[in-house]
């Protein structure tokens, strides 16, 4: 059961619960980052082929410069990245990684100056709710895990069923909470897709008369 603070907001408090669970997503996604930028010469024979593979998306037309297959195309990459919370948080770190990589990588595949020009203001509101995306995944494992080691707790003395329940009961906290966090990082990527799809190219463009 998640402890909470009488005079908690809900943002503050929603932060407070979950702040280990932000800073290890925060971590995990930025450290790839730059892994994926320093280190894309040797990734390249698979970062490659991922980048390649989005450019040829992107020209057929399966990915679109518009808001809904942007955010719809982010938003499938992030509910992968929350349910792999279900395989206790291993294939939540494995996307979080992924995408991390392909971010830096994808850095070298343009001028630096452009790339941070034409992407910094989707990029900020993608990256913030794939962080949290992240953390929800995380919250996600934690109530599994709580759910899991109230099983081994059970007495054989007691009904099962009003036991088993008592812990699903117990625990319903943690997985609304994972609902809470994962519902804000698709208000995020939504910003983020809109912002992507009409101001980001008109945003490099004036800032690149300016220089």
């Amino acid at each position: 059961m998640l402890k909470k603070e009488k005079y908690d907001g809900f943002f503050g408090g929603l932060y407070r619960r979950n702040e280990k669970f932000l800073i290890l997503s925060t971590a995990i996604l930025l450290i790839s980052v730059f892994l994926g930028f320093a280190l894309a010469s040797v990734l390249s024979p698979i970062l490659g082929v991922m980048f390649g593979e989005f450019k040829r998306k992107a020209v057929q037309g399966q990915i679109q410069l518009t808001t809904l297959s942007i955010f719809f195309n982010n938003l499938r990459v992030s509910l992968f990245i929350y349910l792999g919370g279900l395989t206790f948080g291993i294939f939540t770190v494995l996307f979080l990684l992924t995408n991390g990589l392909f971010i830096g990588y994808a850095g070298t595949q343009f001028p630096l100056g452009d790339y941070i020009i034409f992407t910094i203001p989707h990029g900020i509101p993608e990256i913030i709710g794939i962080i949290i995306a992240g953390a929800a995944g995380f919250r996600l494992t934690s109530c599994i895990y709580h759910i899991l080691e109230g099983l081994t707790h059970m007495k054989k003395d007691i009904s099962m069923r009003n036991q088993f329940k008592y812990i699903l009961e117990l625990n319903s906290d943690e997985f609304w909470e994972s609902l809470k966090l994962m519902g804000i990082a698709v208000v995020f990527l939504l910003l983020a897709a809109f912002i992507e799809a009409n101001i980001s190219i008109a945003w490099g463009n004036y800032i690149k008369t300016l220089t």
